[in-house]
């Protein structure tokens, strides 16, 4: 069975096809429209083929296209746009590029590369919506820290005393009271009464403060123009409703997230691990997916999340680069897992303080930490295990023990 290979060069409005035989040569060039048409005209193009002969080559594992391939089970190698550009570099000394040749420069690249790369292998229905939920839900949450940025910016001004009053700016409580509190003028004429028939009709979580938040609303405000006090105040009261819709919305998120995350099999797997919590969870398992042999070592998963740095080493040259091309959100999930994992857990919290004892900065630490989790991770993922703390603590100290004994 000879095998076709075939690369697309993906647009917004429009992909470029080229198919190619097993020596390179073009047997069909053709255009398709980013709708259901052009999809039904790829379809048509290829129905002289049996699936099992077309191999794939496209730069993206997104979008409405790369689902039509999928769901119509061809055989698809989603490459880093990255890789294209050094193979470009290696057939085109000028440096032209088009969409045009980008195709079958990419059906070639399959076609030399297909020994070594994978296959992309459909995740379960779970896992893919919690990949799309998840990163929906991260978009809302940076949308919801620009308006908060905003709203510190503003009350910095005239009004700073307002930041220290709640331990969350956004949070219920601090909203509804910097909406009927504005500006300085209105909290001074607040009671301690008051006050606590305000926090009590609210519920707030923390009435043992309600002395010190007054304390604080006593003390003496700088003094800002009149005039810049009321422009302020109508900013204030127009971007707590957007932050309060953010709000509403990411907990609508956070229970369509939760039901999704409590029907995956590896729920346990993720669930045991130090500080995952109800967000860093449902995250990490939509990065790892659902299958094992897409990542055979944890040095691919490293890579991927970006904890991983980049050597360089050349006769006596030698440079360690930090790793720039990796996948974005996971890189983040790992910095938060490692963050959260230093309350959590003992020997976590031991390599970070050493981490920081050599030198390196605080983001470094983290990532580094990030590495062996991701190391852990990757052997209780493949092996279906669930994260024991005194079973990781006793194999550090045994490894510590073997060590001493062999340095004597």
């Amino acid at each position: 069975m000879n095998l076709i290979f075939i690369g697309i060069d993906w647009a917004d409005q429009k992909h470029d096809i080229c198919i190619t035989d097993h020596n390179s040569k073009i047997i069909k060039e053709f255009q398709i429209t980013h709708n259901v048409e052009g999809f039904t005209k790829f379809d048509h193009q290829l129905s002289i083929y049996d699936k099992t002969q077309i191999l794939i080559c496209i730069e993206t594992n997104s979008g409405l296209f790369f689902d039509h391939l999928i769901q119509f089970e061809y055989r698809v190698y989603s490459v880093n746009p990255g890789a294209l550009v050094d193979y470009r570099k290696s057939h085109s000394l000028s440096g032209s590029k088009n969409d045009k040749l980008d195709a079958k420069l990419l059906s070639n690249y399959l076609r030399e590369n297909i020994h070594r790369l994978k296959e992309y292998q459909r995740n379960s229905a779970h896992t893919r919506i919690l990949k799309l939920l998840t990163e929906d839900r991260q978009r809302l949450l940076k949308e919801r820290i620009r308006l908060e940025n905003q709203l510190i910016n503003s009350l910095k001004l005239f009004y700073p005393v307002s930041l220290k009053l709640f331990c969350d700016l956004t949070g219920e409580i601090s909203l509804k009271f910097l909406l009927k509190y504005s500006t300085p003028q209105k909290s001074d004429k607040l009671t301690l009464e008051k006050l606590k028939t305000f926090l009590k009709k609210h519920n707030y979580s923390n009435p043992k403060r309600t002395d010190d938040i007054f304390a604080l609303l006593k003390e003496k405000q700088p003094s800002a123009p009149e005039i810049f006090i009321q422009a302020k105040q109508h900013f204030i009261k127009s971007i707590i409703p957007l932050i309060k819709t953010l709000n509403a919305q990411i907990k609508s998120y956070d229970k369509e997230i939760k039901i999704h995350y409590e029907q995956h099999p590896d729920i346990n797997i993720f669930n045991t691990l130090p500080g995952v919590g109800k967000v860093i969870g449902p995250k990490l398992l939509s990065c790892f997916g659902d299958h094992r042999d897409q990542f055979p070592n944890f040095n691919n998963i490293q890579c991927l999340a970006g904890t991983a740095p980049v050597t360089k080493r050349s006769g006596k040259y030698c440079h360690v680069y930090f790793r720039f091309a990796c996948n974005k959100f996971f890189r983040n999930t790992m910095h938060d897992l490692a963050f959260c994992s230093l309350s959590y857990s003992i020997w976590a919290r031991a390599y970070y303080d050493k981490q920081k004892l050599n030198g390196h900065t605080h983001s470094e630490a983290l990532r580094a930490l990030a590495n062996k989790w991701l190391k852990i991770i990757h052997c209780l993922w493949t092996e279906k295990l669930t994260y024991d703390e005194n079973y990781h603590l006793a194999q550090i100290t045994r490894r510590n023990l073997e060590a001493a004994v062999m340095n004597n």
